[in-house]
């Protein structure tokens, strides 16, 4: 191998001398050793309401040699969004820079690009760039709230607590705030005040102060409404919960039991059973009337019965508190024991619940085998309320003609119950004539007569002033007596009245209980509510502007109480049925389609007790439905038992019942189809009225807009009325000899006096004789005039003509019916030469005439003539009608059929009228309400 041998040396002196030769060649002029750099790309942000924004770029020579800047611009896409300011042009030193001063600014909104541009004798050209972006953006306020979710925490019922909700501007713009608002199902237990104003800066907080004050107990929820014109958050969700207050009860004094629950202060007297003192908390208003007394105080709130002994009670109570069913509740009552003159051991109770502002009343009368024969003859409940807190009555539906509410502004206490006795005309009934007129009060007379109501319309009633209402509910009327056409009193001038069991206009009720038998007679529970105009009592916390608002809030209270009734243990133990325990009862008729004489509320299914007629109805529960519409019904929460169905139909006459429908607990016992027939013996000649148990279509029986026009007879003067005929009602049925059809209802009286008097307030004696004064005078002349100026004097015979029909010598028999909506004497009748009597009887009397009333106890008469009592073909009959009481008979309808079949009980099967077959008063055939109809 051939080997070649270096000097290192010698290499390493060559490539240094190299080197240095290269160096030297780029120390010349050469363009590759002038170098420029600009610092960095800049990149701004800005609002397109900001005039711009500026950075600054540095021009650098990073190399060797003084580089000559022959220009600084802007270039690209975007150069007209970008400027430059600078001093850069001409020469910069090696290691030297200069600064360049780029501004941004845009009107419009988005990304914008451009470049900085450097030309100068650097090399590759002599030009370096640098990117430039911009982006504009409209200016966005932002809204950040501290919480979106407010818990504001716990306060007691009639309290107050409040928590702090901050916003802050965290936006690039304004803060627009409109006002805030609340919303959701508890707003209105809420209130809200800010230190915000209309516009909150960027970057400034202001507050918002949640206020929660509930009135009763509960969870609430609600939403605070803060419209801002940011994208975000718009609203904070609030919840809060308010505790029950407690109930107490002092017992320290023996007359005076000092009770509250938190809303309502009370003064209860277990001597006398009476609250005789209610305030509401928070006020001194004093709620009872403080001019009349019960012993040494105030009277208040107490029953007034009849038919019980008055033994000494014994008072008691239970306090017991809330539960996950049923709030805190005491119940308080007085017992009054059975001896051997009292027949029943019977307990008033009063109960109120923690922060409600109502009073539940309820009573109950046990009878024991051991105790004495005794009959029940009234059981209510009078609240006498402040004189000056509640002015005004309020009833809503007082019938069927009367639909909507009724406000009637009372005369005051003085007029009411005047104590002249020259204007005491009748029992609680006040000539008002000379007083003062009361604004709004159109009548000159003030009865209690003239307020009340059926209660198959009747929901609540009440009276109210200009801070507060005073409120009866009835919750249900299964406990109340006489079916769904009782009558029951509202007011007694600033009374509110509960009647639960009383024979008003209906004279005939009883409840007897007989020696040897055990019985329980459970009535209520009832509901007192006091409300007033303001924030309600509930869990809505709505404002109660009208009177409307008050009557709507005392009936949905008093209607939400029933699951606390069913957890209610004294209630229970006093013998108060839980749903759990009831049943439920169906029922379908047929043929009820436009049968009515009205669209709604004419078809009437009724469950009563067995064996009565249902205005008889007193020992066991009732309830009723509307079955005008499909015919059918749904009977819920009915207590087990045997009832008696009934069905009626206004319009028509008869009445279809069916005895033996048993309920069984949890239970639906779903009654066979039944047919309602009408019960019409014949072919109909001719009709007075409308078969509908109201006389309201007659003269003074209805208002000029058809309402029912109930007020004290006085009002009326029937000698006047029926002067023409010198005091006879004369009513043309059919068109015939005796001339042309009456067809005019108003033609008829409302009733059928048997004498009129009605007293009336005579200023110049201080008496109740003035009829004598407005008596017409021809009334004196008249065969049989009695009395001063005939004041005493028999009405006439009222008569009917009408023509025979073609077809008479077709039947046999001319039926009259005569529906009487109430009778207190002998219908007596003379066709042609031909008399029926029907001999009322003190049994099924009925005072309605002169208690205002245009219905008490209905019932009808067939009376069958043969038809040979008709005249001949086309010739004029005449149909006489006379009353033997001094109140008379209050016609409902009459109706004259033709017809081949005796009208008899025995033929027809039915057995719900009473038949008159004979001119004997002694044939008579009462109707047989033990059995069935048909």
């Amino acid at each position: 191998m051939l080997r070649t041998r270096v000097n290192h040396s010698r290499l390493l002196f060559a490539l240094l001398a190299f080197s240095l030769s290269l160096f030297a060649a780029g120390c010349g002029t050469n363009s590759s050793q002038r170098q420029l750099t600009i610092s960095s790309s800049l990149s701004f942000s800005t609002l397109t309401t900001a005039s711009s924004t500026t950075q600054t770029a540095y021009i650098q020579n990073t190399g060797f040699h003084t580089v000559h800047v022959s220009s600084v611009s802007i270039t690209g896409a975007n150069a007209s969004d970008f400027t430059q300011n600078s001093s850069c042009t001409g020469d910069i030193a090696p290691g030297a820079n200069c600064a360049v001063t780029v501004t941004f600014a845009s009107s419009t909104a988005g990304s914008f690009s451009a470049y900085l541009t450097v030309a100068s004798n650097a090399y590759f050209g002599g030009m370096v760039q640098v990117l430039l972006t911009g982006t504009a953006a409209v200016p966005t306020p932002a809204a950040t709230f501290s919480t979106t979710s407010l818990n504001v925490g716990s306060a007691a019922a009639g309290a107050s607590i409040t928590g702090t909700v901050t916003i802050t501007d965290s936006g690039t713009a304004p803060l627009t705030l409109n006002p805030a608002t609340l919303s959701g199902t508890g707003a209105n237990l809420f209130a809200d005040s800010t230190t915000c104003g209309a516009t909150l800066a960027v970057n400034a907080s202001c507050a918002f102060t949640v206020t929660f004050a509930p009135l009763v107990p509960g969870s609430y929820a609600a939403t605070l409404n803060i419209p801002n014109n940011a994208s975000g958050a718009q609203s904070v969700t609030l919840s809060a919960t308010a505790a029950a207050a407690a109930i107490t009860i002092d017992t320290t004094n023996a007359a005076d039991w000092k009770i509250a629950n938190g809303i309502l202060n009370i003064d209860f007297d277990p001597t006398r059973g009476d609250i005789y003192s209610l305030i509401m908390a928070g006020t001194t208003d004093q709620l009872v009337d403080t001019t009349t007394f019960s012993g040494s105080h105030n009277a208040g709130l107490y029953m007034d019965n009849s038919g019980f002994g008055t033994p000494t009670g014994v008072p008691g109570y239970s306090n017991i508190p809330a539960t996950a069913s049923s709030p805190a509740y005491l119940d308080w009552w007085v017992t009054y024991p059975s001896s051997s003159t009292n027949a029943y051991t019977y307990s008033m109770h009063f109960i109120v619940t923690a922060s409600d502002p109502g009073i539940h009343t309820y009573f109950v009368a046990n009878h024991a085998t051991t105790d004495i024969a005794g009959s029940i003859g009234q059981v209510q409940w009078v609240f006498r309320d402040s004189l000056t807190a509640f002015p005004n009555t309020y009833s809503v539906d007082a019938s069927v003609n009367n639909p909507g509410v009724t406000t009637v502004p009372l005369p005051p206490a003085s007029e009411d119950f005047s104590t002249d006795p020259g204007r005491a005309v009748q029992d609680a009934t006040v000539d008002l004539h000379g007083f003062p007129a009361t604004p709004g009060f159109t009548r000159e007379f003030y009865t209690k007569y003239d307020h009340d109501g059926y209660e198959y319309l009747h929901k609540a009633h009440g009276l109210y002033g200009s801070t507060y209402g005073v409120w009866t509910v009835f919750p249900s009327k299964e406990s109340m007596v006489g079916g769904p056409t009782k009558q029951d009193l509202y007011f007694t001038g600033n009374l509110d009245m509960i009647e639960a069991y009383s024979n008003h206009l209906d004279n005939p009720l009883t409840l007897n209980t007989a020696s040897g038998t055990a019985s329980s007679r459970l009535f209520g529970p009832f509901y007192v509510r006091i409300n007033k105009f303001g924030q309600a009592y509930n869990t809505t916390g709505n404002q109660l502007v009208t009177p409307d608002d008050l009557y709507t809030d005392a009936l949905a209270a008093g209607n939400s109480f029933s699951t606390f009734y069913n957890n209610e243990a004294t209630l229970l133990s006093s013998g108060y049925v839980p749903s759990t325990n009831r049943g439920t009862v169906s029922v379908t008729v047929n043929g009820i389609t436009g049968l009515g004489s009205t669209p709604t509320k004419a078809a009437w299914a009724v469950l009563s007790d067995p064996g009565k007629n249902f205005q008889f109805s007193s020992a066991g529960a009732q309830y009723w439905a509307d079955i005008t519409t499909t015919g059918t019904a749904t009977f819920n929460n009915v207590i087990p038992g045997t009832y008696r169905l009934s069905v009626y139909v206004l319009g028509q006459f008869g009445e279809y019942r069916q005895d033996g429908i048993t309920v069984t607990a949890g239970g639906t016992t779903n009654v066979p189809a039944v047919t309602f027939v009408p019960e019409n013996f014949g072919t109909t000649v001719w009709t007075i009225g409308t078969p509908d148990r109201s006389s309201h279509e007659f003269l003074h029986g209805h208002t000029a807009n058809g309402f029912d026009d109930k007020e004290y007879w006085g009002s009326f003067n029937y000698w006047a009325d029926f002067a023409t005929n010198n005091g006879s009602v004369v009513y043309n049925a059919t068109s015939g000899p005796a001339g042309a059809a009456t067809n005019d209802p108003n033609q008829w009286n409302y009733d059928h006096w048997g004498t009129f008097d009605p007293g009336l307030y005579d200023a110049t004696n201080d008496k109740t004789d003035n009829y004598i004064n407005t008596i017409p005078s021809y009334v004196a002349t008249l065969k049989g005039a009695a009395g001063t100026n005939g004041v005493t004097t028999r009405t006439p015979v009222w008569t009917v003509h009408f023509a025979t029909p073609q077809n008479v010598a077709n039947y046999q028999y001319a039926v009259l019916s005569v529906a009487l909506a109430c009778d207190y004497g002998s219908y007596v009748t003379t066709l042609n030469t031909t008399a029926r009597t029907w001999g009322y009887r003190t049994g099924v009397a009925s005072d309605c005439s002169i208690r205002s009333g245009l219905s008490g106890y209905y019932q009808w008469i067939a009376l069958q003539f043969p038809v040979s009592a008709l005249n001949p073909a086309g010739q004029d009959n005449a149909l006489t009608i006379g009353v033997s009481q001094t109140y008379g008979a209050m016609d409902d309808s009459l109706r004259l059929e033709l017809t081949n079949t005796s009208a008899a009980p025995t033929t027809t099967g039915w057995n719900d009228y009473e038949y008159v077959g004979t001119s004997s008063t002694s044939q008579n055939v009462q109707a047989n309400d033990a059995v069935p109809n048909p």
